[in-house]
């Protein structure tokens, strides 16, 4: 490559590669929906006169120069793009149109996140955005949060498990996207209790799957007095509590009470 060239080469990089990214950045939010509340700034190549930032009423509109009224609403920037272009044309003001729609503050499309997360409050979409995505941009599950996130979408009620979505061979994880006017939810972890003969009595949280020997060990196993074969666990049934003897193995459910008798030998 000749010298002559390599500049050449060097200054399409250097002129091309921003503007590639900045159209990349803008194809993200190709799935927002404009609505009520959003502000937009509307520009027109060749006539600054007509460069408008307004936002768009409770009906979707917006008064743009020249036009009057457009409804905006319901529109991707795209569309909105190409509706302007067309009736500045149809109007006869301008021959071919170069219309650009930039969203500066969203405000229409929002969510609530609410129970055991770090920020919670009512969060603006400006994209199509992830369950995980959203949870992440709420400071993530607290410290008493559980495994559980409910999405309420009208009557409706999804529920999720954190540790799942949160797994890279997880196909799915991708494809759980939150709308406009969702709840997401965060309750408490559900909690077992585990006291008796044991060095760190107490409540703990219900792992997916946890079995009484692990319950055992995250209260830091058997003490001297423990007997090994003294294992109970206290459990409501049909509204009573009802104690069952249990092995090492049985897998434990929310609320479990885990006692450990004391040897007498």
């Amino acid at each position: 490559m000749t010298v002559r060239k390599l500049i050449i080469a060097l200054f399409l990089a250097i002129w091309i590669a921003p503007i590639s990214f900045a159209k990349s950045g803008k194809e993200a939010l190709g799935d927002y929906l404009l609505g009520p509340g959003d502000v937009v700034k509307i520009q027109v190549y060749d006539h600054e006169d007509l460069t408008t930032e307004a936002q768009l009423n409770n009906d979707g509109l917006l008064t743009f120069p020249l036009l009057g009224e457009v409804k905006l609403g319901g529109l991707a920037y795209t569309e909105a793009e190409a509706l302007v272009a067309k009736k500045l044309a149809a109007g006869g003001f301008i021959k071919k149109p170069n219309v650009n729609v930039l969203i500066t503050q969203y405000r229409s499309q929002r969510v609530a996140v609410l129970g055991e997360i770090n920020k919670p409050g009512r969060y603006a979409l400006d994209s199509n955005t992830d369950l995980i995505d959203l949870v992440a941009i709420a400071g993530g599950v607290g410290p008493s949060g559980g495994d559980v996130i409910v999405i309420l979408r009208g009557e409706e009620r999804y529920e999720y498990r954190l540790s799942k979505l949160t797994q890279l061979a997880n196909s799915e994880k991708r494809s759980i996207s939150v709308q406009s006017g969702d709840t997401v939810y965060v309750p408490r972890a559900e909690l077992i209790y585990v006291f008796g003969e044991v060095n760190r009595p107490g409540s703990f949280r219900l792992e997916p799957k946890m079995t009484v020997m692990q319950a055992l060990a995250t209260a830091g196993g058997y003490n001297q007095r423990a007997s090994s074969k003294g294992i109970l666990i206290h459990r409501v049934i049909d509204g009573e509590v009802k104690e069952i003897p249990a092995k090492p193995i049985d897998l434990l459910q929310a609320g479990d009470t885990v006692y450990i008798k004391e040897s007498f030998f």
